[in-house]
């Protein structure tokens, strides 16, 4: 019975030192939490979202707090706390993420430094049962202003599927500039060889747009503070032209299997694959093409007038609604982006200008397709060939044959489309052709200081 007594004894000493043991390293540990600032601001503007991630592995995490003090003031966050709901165990929080959405403005506080102070305890008994603690000083610069915009261009005398640009100066270096026309945005790039603080951009006016509803200069500083002006500007309506086209059974026998080989989705008849292509594979296209042009050259790669298909006609224009009739029926609505040229069978093409190949492969509708980056968002696209004889990433000078006009992708005979873009909005090539428009229209207003 002594025996068995002693046993029990060591047993519950043994289990007593444990649980001390545990408690000890749980409740009086010294380690103080991790602490994580996200995304250390330099700059505060009129909103900036702090967020902080604490990890404690031991007794938890038993609040997190923020503190923004500049001269006199003290602005205290609302602080994050948790409960400890059994005292062997801590709070049970190891890992958390908190945000604060710190308003300057709104607190009246002024611009020029001040200071953020972060602290996070922990759950152990530590320190007068106050807990370890982890603090993180950060001084910032608040920014409640936003910079100030100059129009500096005069002449905005844009056509519906038109191109035009804007020049202008910004008070300070901002995060992001550019143009708004509705919902498209056209960046701003430092002006080629102009001083620090002046902007271009080249903007263009979608072909089915007669009064956009919107035409603003946006420039957001580092702290995000956000200015908007207006700047004066003339739409010139520019009314389609309307062509039939009517679609034979030859045509769709002779082009429908390249399609149904090379998109094996595309099922059905020869006509339900026409109007497949015609309507879906051209939009998908014309996104892609779209894609292609959302990074630009920030400088002027071109120079003078753009070349035209040499000795050719002119066979259909920009813009142009085209209803598709088969057997008497309409059966489609399209609208051509860009200028058919017909020369001779397998005429060499010239590129328009000096630029960068950005694309050089086959693009649905399109064909055998090459686009150029000119720079500054300007973008041309000769389409329909029957050779290429460019690859992405060279660059060519104004005349460089880069391929053979044909009549691959939806072509109804050997030609050249030859397609113009801004930032991925198609424009109208006429302008690009006349040397004394690019004069009016472009170089003068890239030319104000």
């Amino acid at each position: 019975m002594g025996k068995l007594l002693g046993y029990t004894a060591l047993i519950v000493l043994t289990a007593l030192i444990a649980v001390g043991c545990f408690l000890g390293y749980i409740l009086l540990e010294g380690s103080p939490p991790e602490m994580e600032v996200v995304s250390v601001p330099e700059t505060v503007g009129r909103e900036y979202i702090l967020t902080v991630k604490v990890k404690d592995a031991r007794s938890g995490i038993r609040s997190i707090s923020a503190v923004l003090s500049q001269d006199d003031m003290v602005f205290e966050l609302d602080p994050k706390i948790y409960e400890i709901k059994e005292w062997w165990r801590g709070s049970g929080v190891r890992d958390e993420t908190v945000f604060w959405v710190i308003k300057p403005f709104e607190l009246g506080m002024a611009e020029g430094k001040a200071l953020l102070r972060i602290t996070a305890r922990d759950s152990s008994w530590r320190n007068d049962l106050k807990g370890n603690k982890q603090i993180r000083e950060i001084e910032v610069l608040i920014d409640i202003v936003p910079p100030r915009i100059a129009v500096k261009s005069t002449v905005h005398n844009i056509r519906t599927g038109g191109t035009g640009l804007v020049s202008y100066r910004v008070s300070e270096l901002p995060s992001k500039t550019g143009v708004w026309i509705d919902e498209r945005f056209f960046p701003g790039y430092p002006k080629p060889g102009g001083a620090e603080d002046m902007y271009v951009a080249m903007v263009a006016v979608p072909f089915n747009v007669n009064k956009p509803k919107k035409m603003l200069i946006e420039a957001v500083d580092q702290a995000g503070n956000v200015a908007r002006t207006g700047f004066p500007h003339r739409i010139l309506r520019r009314p389609p032209k309307v062509d039939k086209i009517n679609v034979t059974d030859r045509f769709l026998e002779q082009k429908m299997p390249d399609f149904m080989a090379r998109y094996p989705e595309l099922k059905g008849s020869p006509l339900e694959v026409f109007l497949e292509v015609n309507r879906e594979l051209r939009r998908r296209n014309n996104q892609e093409i779209e894609n292609y042009c959302k990074e630009s050259a920030p400088e002027i790669l071109w120079h003078g007038s753009f070349v035209c298909l040499p000795n050719s006609a002119f066979k259909a224009g920009f813009g142009d609604e085209r209803h598709y009739f088969y057997k008497g029926k309409e059966i489609g609505l399209s609208y051509h982006m860009g200028s058919d040229l017909a020369s001779i069978s397998h005429a060499p093409v010239p590129a328009g200008n000096a630029g960068l190949v950005v694309f050089a492969g086959y693009l649905g509708i399109y064909g055998n397709t090459v686009i150029l980056d000119h720079g500054l968002g300007l973008f041309s696209m000769y389409s329909h060939l029957s050779e290429i004889q460019v690859s992405a990433g060279d660059k060519v000078k104004r005349g460089d044959t880069i391929g053979i006009t044909g009549m691959t992708g939806l072509a109804g005979g050997d030609h050249l489309h030859f397609g113009m873009m801004v930032h991925g909005v198609f424009v109208n090539p006429l302008e690009w052709w006349d040397q004394k428009w690019i004069q009016d229209h472009i170089l003068n207003n890239l030319s104000v200081q």
